[in-house]
């Protein structure tokens, strides 16, 4: 906020300031810099000119010498409240919150009906986690403003952390009611609205957000990576969306990216990774064994952090890089110009549309190779990322229309889940033998579990007598959650006895739920991802539909590439149908639970030497590819 008080004593004139206020706000920030470092040096004791120069040089992302004018600002006039609080903004943007917190309350002593400090306020307290703190003051906001939207908005976000996600919508449909193009106010609507399991609701308000923000990246995100839960919109309507996407990312100049410097015929491959889930994530729990065996072959492992995980497996997956570099904090010219200064030849894209994602820089080439692998099982959008990496199952020819990115396909299976290094009892009988009745099972997410899923499940549930179903998920924590769940199941008649509804666990324990549960549920059209090669780890079988996209297609590839086959359905139809079969014989399910513990750790599932041979063996066959192209 810039205000446009006077400086009397240097006569600054009225006009002079609302003319730098107006180039501020249309963002003519170089016009707006130059005149008021000229004003400056007429007027040097003009407060208010270093206050308009500190939040210029706030909005060229200069924080440092924001900080530097906003407090010369307050040399001159320690009672300047405003400068207070353009101070504080600043330093909040360089993470420094405990000092932006002081300095609000400082301007809030100076004039405490100072609107926007609240809200401002709030907002940092929020980033300390201090909700309750940021509550009362986005409230203070509120009452001495009521149709301060930004504020409204403000609140709906901290009572969406305080996991009061009614109260939250209430709040984000008030600002947008306040004000009706405001697409962050949407982008918010659509998380709470996603958290509530609303996800069709959710997919509007973000379409909303990038109708009126085109450019608004995080909001595209959402809007792709939630169109995967839903059976609405066809294949070729993802690819659309994800090409829009590309098309509001903007490239940095060339002439500020210095030149490539990898090596054409190196010794070893330069190999780096962008992700924001190097530790307690389904890509950690990928990535530690591949990595072991990855390291000791003729390829050089670079990783580049774009979000600080403080775990123990972040911890021994960084100890198998030759080089670590956090970039969360970096803007992405830096992290262009860091890679290339790097020489890296093949740059691993492991987030897509999913959290702590960096996409934007990849527009950019900062490698002169790229490839989408692991994180995100469907296209980026962007045809910079030269390949995505998959196999025979989830990627095969003909769903190359689907991609931006040309399609890679390694022998056997996309990706490999490291064996866990703890034990886990493991039973080799099926559980209906010892029990009397067949337990059904699915620890995925409870996003995908859509309308078409729960109906053809409560057939499963009607037509196996005494059947069961255990939903296991860290969402059913959250009674909406699991009260939408059973009003589901109810539709279709199924007795709220059928089910079994369990909050998540710790990881060893998640495992064991295995040994509880006969047959493994697949959903559709998002299919099993870590939740499937976990259920083979245990040796529970998984029944699972044919899908048409990556997304859908991943515990095919699981069954086909473990020898089951046989449990892959075509259609909705021979899903049910395999169900009641296999349910019947429970000395079949016992003998294919026998077999996954005996052959599944050897298998292409958990076989990371194997693993990393071929992938290897296909990223020398990428590099002398793209080097006989350049020739």
């Amino acid at each position: 906020m810039i205000d446009n008080k006077l400086n009397k004593e240097n006569q600054l004139s009225q006009k002079i300031i609302k003319n730098l206020i107006n180039l501020h706000t249309l963002g003519k920030l170089d016009d707006a810099k130059k005149k008021t470092v000229s004003y400056i040096k007429k007027f040097p004791k003009a407060f208010t000119l270093y206050n308009i120069l500190g939040a210029i040089l706030a909005d060229e992302n200069k924080l440092e010498e924001a900080v530097n004018y906003h407090q010369k600002a307050i040399e001159i006039n320690p009672s300047y409240a405003e400068g207070y609080n353009n101070l504080a903004v600043a330093l909040q943007k360089l993470k420094r919150l405990d000092e932006a917190v002081n300095n609000y309350k400082i301007a809030l002593k100076l004039k405490p009906n100072f609107t926007q400090v609240y809200n401002n306020l709030a907002t940092a307290l929020k980033y300390l986690n201090k909700f309750d703190e940021a509550l009362i003051n986005c409230k203070k906001a509120i009452n001495l403003k009521p149709d301060f939207a930004d504020a409204h908005n403000n609140l709906g976000t901290i009572l969406k952390d305080l996991n009061r996600m009614e109260e939250s919508c209430e709040c984000l449909n008030k600002a947008i009611k306040l004000k009706t193009d405001y697409a962050e106010a949407y982008y918010n609507l659509g998380i709470v609205l996603k958290k509530l399991g609303k996800i069709e609701e959710s997919i509007e308000n973000y379409q909303k957000a990038v109708k009126i923000k085109p450019d608004y990246h995080e909001a595209y995100n959402n809007y792709l990576f939630n169109l995967h839960y839903l059976t609405k919109y066809d294949d070729q309507y993802y690819i659309t969306v994800a090409k829009k996407f590309r098309h509001s990312l903007k490239k940095i100049e060339n002439n500020l990216c210095i030149p490539y410097q990898y090596k054409k015929h190196p010794k070893k491959i330069k190999i780096g990774f962008i992700s924001g889930d190097f530790g307690e994530h389904p890509i950690g729990f990928f990535l530690l064994d591949i990595l072991k065996y990855l390291k000791n072959k003729n390829l050089e492992l670079f990783a580049y952090s774009n979000f600080i995980k403080k775990d123990s497996l972040n911890a021994k997956i960084k100890c198998h890089f030759a080089n670590w570099l956090e970039i969360a904090d970096l803007n992405d010219l830096e992290v262009i110009n860091q890679i290339r200064k790097d020489g890296i030849n093949i740059l691993f894209d492991l987030s897509g549309h999913s959290a702590h994602n960096r996409l934007p820089i990849f527009i950019n080439k900062p490698a002169p190779v790229q490839i989408s692998w692991a994180g995100y099982l469907a296209s980026t959008g962007i045809p910079e990322i030269d390949y995505i990496m998959g196999d025979p199952y989830v990627t095969p020819p003909e769903s190359k229309s689907q991609f931006a990115e040309n399609i890679l396909c390694l022998p056997n299976i996309w990706v490999c889940l490291s064996k866990p290094n703890f034990e886990v009892k493991k039973i080799d009988f099926t559980p209906a033998a010892k029990n009397g009745f067949v337990t059904f099972g699915c620890f995925n997410n409870l996003d995908k579990l859509n309308e078409k899923v729960i109906n053809l499940w409560a057939k499963i549930l009607s037509s196996v007598p005494s059947s069961k179903l255990i939903l296991k998920n860290p969402m059913l924590k959250n009674e909406h959650i699991k009260k939408k769940i059973i009003d589901q199941f109810k539709k279709h008649k199924i007795n709220m006895k059928k089910l079994v509804l369990e909050k998540g666990s710790q990881r060893k324990e998640l495992l064991e739920s295995y040994n509880r549960i006969d047959i493994v549920l697949d959903p559709f059209p998002y299919s099993g991802g870590t939740s499937s090669f976990e259920a083979i780890w245990m040796g529970a079988p998984i029944l699972t539909k044919k899908g048409s996209k990556f997304i859908s297609c991943t515990t095919e590839s699981i069954n086909r590439n473990i020898g089951m086959s046989n449990l892959i359905a075509h259609d909705e139809n021979e899903y049910l149908m395999k169900a009641i079969e296999f349910s019947k014989n429970l000395e079949q399910l016992s003998k294919i639970r026998k077999n996954l513990i005996l052959t599944g750790p050897d298998s292409p599932l958990f076989n990371a030497s194997l693993f990393a041979e071929q992938f290897k063996n296909l990223i020398w066959q990428i590099w002398d590819k793209f080097n006989n192209k350049n020739i």
